[in-house]
């Protein structure tokens, strides 16, 4: 399993898994560790749970705060990294993950229902738009960001239609559509084999 891992090093790859520790470190950022974690490839023409993923036991990087919470009894989170070598403080190296930025569209979509005025919700969602288009950054994980943007369009002709009433109610459908791919998501990752994680302070 570290040769699929291999196989990844300077790949960009979304990683979801149960928090297992946060605590602060010397330079002023946070050093998180995911149990269980599943190693996505980042792909923008595709929903990201549709994809084959690598299972680690855990896995840690550093970033200066917790993202894309999945919510939740058990604490997930959604992190974006790339798969690195790393030295460890004993000056062995290994595989690791370098945490990188990005826009989570299933919370962006989440985000934008929940705002109540509605020439703010139309301004977001055109700013939006713009963001999906450029691909940079950007990743879905219950549907594809050409989805995404599919919805976020026609949205924009429901405001004009209807005004608010009409786009709430639309976004809102196309939301549980979405998160209706779960089920068979959660399907999918329970056939996956393990692998060992890797702890930078080990």
């Amino acid at each position: 399993m570290r040769d699929e891992l291999l196989e990844l090093l300077g790949k960009s790859v979304v990683l979801e898994g149960r928090l297992n520790r946060c605590e602060p470190n010397a330079i002023g950022s946070l050093n998180i560790c995911l149990k269980a974690v599943n190693v996505y490839p980042w792909r923008t023409d595709a929903a990201i749970c549709s994809l084959s993923p690598v299972r680690v036991d855990h896995g840690w990087l550093q970033n200066s705060r917790l993202e894309h919470s999945v919510g939740g009894i058990v604490e997930m989170y959604w992190m974006t990294a790339e798969i690195t070598n790393y030295q460890r403080k004993n000056g062995s190296r290994d595989i690791g993950f370098r945490h990188r930025p990005s826009l989570c569209l299933d919370h962006l979509l989440d985000r934008i229902i929940n705002i109540d005025e509605h020439d703010q919700q139309v301004q977001d969602i055109q700013a939006a738009l713009r963001r999906i288009q450029t691909r940079e950054g950007v990743f879905g994980f219950h549907a594809s960001p050409m989805r995404f943007q599919k919805i976020l369009q026609l949205a924009l002709e429901q405001a004009k239609l209807g005004g608010q009433p009409h786009l709430q109610d639309f976004l809102t459908a196309e939301t549980i559509k979405i998160k209706q791919n779960n089920k068979a998501c959660i399907a999918k990752k329970s056939r996956q084999p393990s692998a060992q994680g890797f702890n930078p302070n080990e």
